[in-house]
């Protein structure tokens, strides 16, 4: 176990004690199981009883990351808890929906045993233990990225038009590009006979955003969940047309590579959502495998991709946070496809 490792398992297990008594002791600091390596055991004691858990020690937790954990709490057969610095609130319910135990450094948690159960949601993350992340990749910012990586020719253009086409302020443009130059995302030279600013190491880019994109901006603009009242729409989803709305998700993944049978039905709206749920006979059910999105950037002629869905990018963002290994690499597929 790293030094950063046995920092945020005693701060984690210290917060715990504070708000519960239990005491937390450390077994073993390596463990392999299944071909599998974990961060180490830790056992929780609760009085006289003990209950051991196999443990994996994460900082920040992101999206991407989840289908690993989820197989190395498959692989554990045993209990398993995962401790992270810091979890993003959408990805603490993910976890808690996935049955998987998990420990935050300020002491929340999610523990259910046979023989114990924990939940503590209402611990204040400081700012210390916040993610190091700036104004960029908050909600606005990852509009502003949005727009850059599918239209990098926004980089040449005035800071007042990059605004009005991502939808955001204009004073917090040139921060954001303050910030995309601080972390290694822009370089100056010459392509094209032209000098001037570009954009460096674009696949993390991608990435960050795509991990950023679920946490901190789709939880503002995500709807609700419906069904389809009448099952032959489910079946002839590609026959509906595309007023109103973008076919996101899955949907995008077989329309763009012809890969992937949709099981979740993603809309991006930029219509009126009720005449939408008229149109295509939707009721709301917070079981639904239809989800509604709000469309937040603004279409233009020259994207890629195909009539009636969403950009790539941001099919590849909402499959890379599914928990399935198809939706991966159906992802993987629209990658090499349209954003390599």
């Amino acid at each position: 176990m790293k030094t950063k490792e046995k920092q945020i398992l005693y701060k984690a297990t210290e917060s715990l004690n504070e708000l519960t008594g239990i005491d937390v002791h450390p077994v073993r600091s390596e463990y392999q199981k299944e071909g599998l390596e974990y961060d180490g055991m830790v056992d929780l004691v609760v009085g006289k009883k003990k209950q051991r858990f196999i443990v994996e020690i994460k900082n920040e937790l992101r999206a991407n990351r989840l289908p690993a954990i989820r197989n190395q709490h498959q692989a554990a057969n045993e209990p398993f808890l995962l401790i992270c610095q810091y979890i993003p609130m959408p990805l603490k319910k993910e976890l808690k929906d996935l049955q998987i135990n998990y420990l935050e450094a300020a002491g929340n948690c999610f523990v259910h045993t046979d023989d114990l159960f924990l939940f503590i949601n209402d611990q204040q993350v400081t700012p210390a233990r916040l993610p190091a992340e700036g104004k960029l990749w908050k909600a606005a910012g990852l509009k502003f990225l949005f727009d850059l990586l599918r239209h990098p020719k926004l980089l040449y253009g005035p800071y007042r038009r990059i605004a009005e086409e991502a939808g955001i302020a204009l004073g917090n443009v040139g921060g954001y590009f303050e910030e995309l130059q601080k972390e290694g995302f822009l370089k100056n030279g010459v392509i094209d006979q032209r000098t001037g600013v570009f954009i460096e190491n674009k696949q993390k880019l991608i990435q960050r955003w795509a991990d950023a994109y679920q946490t901190n901006l789709r939880p503002k603009e995500w709807v609700n969940n419906f069904r389809f009242m009448n099952p032959a729409n489910q079946k002839d989803w590609r026959s509906i047309p595309t007023k109103g709305f973008k076919w996101g998700g899955e949907n995008a993944a077989a329309l763009l590579t012809n890969y992937l049978q949709p099981e979740k039905f993603t809309l991006y709206i930029a219509g009126n959502r009720l005449e939408l749920m008229k149109k295509l006979r939707l009721v709301p059910d917070p079981n639904g495998n239809v989800e509604m999105v709000e469309q937040f950037w603004q279409d233009k002629e020259n994207d890629q991709g195909a009539e009636g869905v969403v950009p790539p990018l941001l099919a590849y963002a909402d499959l890379l946070a599914a928990y399935d290994s198809r939706n991966h690499e159906a992802a993987e597929r629209i990658k090499t496809q349209y954003l390599d």
